[in-house]
């Protein structure tokens, strides 16, 4: 059947045809935020044993915008980044910027000090300092002689 289709002389047709159906699919997926909330922001999570250092990339989301809280060991950034403003007749091509809100929430593998945490943000990069709970961090026990154990006697 494709041979005969291509023998009609119409072989560019299909693949336009073809191409604006790719594109078209390609156009949905962007355009339903297929960057979900869930990836976005894209992160670096360094940890020590006393602490994390997380770094979200944020270009184009102004410091205002942005949210931190933290529950026990959950991290959690918040904000919106502003979809830019088209002028009137202007159709989009492709769309691969993220833009909207977003929620990103990571689970460190400690509790964290909410009362340290320190974040810092420059040019479109959010760096957090995330201190790990005191009470939290492991404790050294002290291993006695032997003098104090009894036997049960």
């Amino acid at each position: 059947m494709m041979y005969k289709f291509l023998e009609n002389g119409n072989s560019g047709s299909i693949w336009r045809d073809f191409d604006k159906l790719n594109e078209a699919i390609t156009r949905s997926f962007l355009e339903t935020s297929s960057l979900s909330s869930s990836v976005y922001p894209p992160l670096n999570v360094y940890t020590k044993e006393d602490e994390a250092f997380v770094q979200a990339f944020l270009p184009g989301v102004s410091r205002e915008e942005i949210d931190l809280s933290v529950k026990e060991n959950v991290l959690t950034i918040k904000g919106k980044k502003m979809e830019e403003e088209l002028s009137e007749g202007t159709e989009v091509h492709i769309r691969e910027i993220y833009s909207g809100e977003f929620t990103r929430s990571l689970e460190l593998p400690f509790r964290i000090d909410a009362e340290k945490v320190t974040a810092d943000y420059k040019d479109g990069v959010l760096g957090i300092l995330v201190p790990r709970a005191e009470e939290d961090k492991p404790k050294k026990i002290k291993i006695l002689n032997g003098e104090s154990i009894t036997n049960g006697n």
